[in-house]
């Protein structure tokens, strides 16, 4: 036994060798530590949470808190555009549960979004399926809503409603859908697509509203389905019905798209009709001046079927702002003006203006004979023929020619001017030839 003993110096020896081992080894070549790799981005974000989310009416919701997994934990729970997840319901934003006591039956359905800590966010749409009140429905776990005690639902009904025809860039009348029977609430859809500018919407109760943006060259025919909230497959009912977008109501008379108001003369009748396209259509227009002016001294006061009528008494131009208002009460105004000449007249007389005299065997001329008023451009004729040799232009009024020897004298003649509005005027003139 004593053999085994150690003395203290034996036991330092020993102690001294494993520290200088250990030493050794600690101490060793700095390039064989190797060092720990930096730590990966963490997985994509995702909702691992399933729907439904069932519940009934009158029960206290109790289904586990919504789920998320990578990202950087903890995480913030919101609702994109913040509506409850079901009517007597509501969200923990910290927790993701979802509490309270749905007082509503039907299938609701939203879009969840979940962020991290470095505000990283993803969303999914998750629909919270709540059953009829006990003895009309219960929950199948797993299965969502099913009909019970009641038997099947009966179809939805769509109540009859007036789909009315709209005008390009005026507020369409608001149309409020309604169903009865079934499940409610019920899930609103039209095809085809309504026009540009008019929406449905889709969830809850159907209002068509808005302002259709783009004329329709044919009436459509729409297709308006309700779906109700019957689980796992709505039952769905549908209505037809036809629309038309009409063109912006416009004034097509006068520039820069229409023709001008044609132009009047004075002491001569006067008749124009104002045109317009567009709203309800024509025969629905009424036409009106703004400040219950005359269309022009002397006619009448425009009628509402937009006739221009009378006989002008006064020459000028005539600036009135024009009003059309259609039968859906849509109205536009356009600025045009009405031309009134004076009346026609012959300027070429015996006395006043004469025509000057002609030579015989030397060119005649210039001469020619003239018109002011009424409605330009002329035409002109005389009656009887000129003297040999000399001729009337019916277009310009110039007389040429060279007068025949033996010509000499004075003969008379009847010239008539007729303008473009097939107003006429005649005066006698005397032609004198000289030797």
């Amino acid at each position: 036994m004593r053999g085994l003993t150690l003395t203290r110096n034996m036991l330092w020896g020993i102690l001294f060798v494993f520290a200088a081992t250990v030493g050794f080894n600690a101490c060793g070549d700095a390039n064989n530590v190797s060092n720990p790799e930096p730590p990966g981005p963490p997985p994509p974000l995702v909702i691992t949470t399933i729907s439904p989310l069932i519940g009934s009416i009158g029960i206290a919701f109790n289904q586990k808190p919504l789920e998320a997994g990578g990202g950087t934990p903890p995480y913030t729970w919101s609702i994109i555009g913040n509506p409850a997840p079901a009517p007597g319901l509501l969200l923990d934003s910290k927790t993701g549960k979802i509490s309270g006591t749905p007082n509503f039956s039907g299938i609701f359905p939203s879009t969840y979004r979940v962020t991290d800590t470095t505000k990283k966010s993803t969303k999914k749409d998750l629909t919270v399926a709540i059953g009829a009140a006990s003895g009309t429905a219960s929950l199948a776990s797993g299965a969502g809503l099913t009909s019970t005690t009641g038997g099947p639902q009966a179809h939805p009904t769509i109540t009859p409603f007036t789909l009315l025809n709209g005008t390009v860039n005026v507020a369409y009348p608001t149309i409020q859908l309604g169903a009865t029977g079934g499940m409610p609430p019920y899930t609103w859809s039209v095809s085809p697509a309504l026009p540009n500018g008019l929406f449905l919407n889709l969830l809850g109760p159907g209002v068509i509203n808005g302002t259709p943006l783009n004329a329709s060259t044919v009436p459509t025919t729409y297709t308006f389905t309700a779906m109700d909230s019957t689980v796992p497959t709505g039952q769905v009912n549908a209505l037809t019905r036809t629309l038309t977008i009409n063109a912006a109501l416009t004034i097509d008379t006068g520039p820069p798209t229409g023709p001008p108001l044609p132009a009047g003369t004075v002491g001569q009748p006067y008749n124009a009709l104002l045109s317009a396209s567009g709203a309800t259509g024509p025969g629905t227009y009424t036409w009106s001046i703004v400040g219950n002016l005359p269309p022009a001294i002397g006619l009448q006061p425009l009628s509402s079927g937009g006739v221009l009528s009378g006989t002008p008494t006064t020459p000028g131009s005539f600036i009135r702002t024009y009003r059309v208002q259609s039968g859906n009460g849509v109205a536009v105004t356009k600025s045009l003006t009405l031309n009134i000449n004076a009346a026609l007249s012959l300027d070429t007389d015996n006395t006043t203006l004469p025509l000057p005299p002609a030579y015989e065997s030397q060119p005649y001329g210039p001469a020619s004979v003239s018109a002011s008023g009424g409605t330009p451009p002329y035409t002109w004729s005389v009656t009887p023929t000129l003297p040999a040799s000399l001729t009337l232009n019916g277009v310009t009024g110039e007389i040429t020619g060279t007068p025949d020897a033996g010509t000499v004298g004075t003969t008379s003649h009847i010239v008539t001017v007729q303008d473009s509005a097939s107003q006429s005027v005649k005066k006698p003139l005397h032609v004198t030839i000289n030797p």
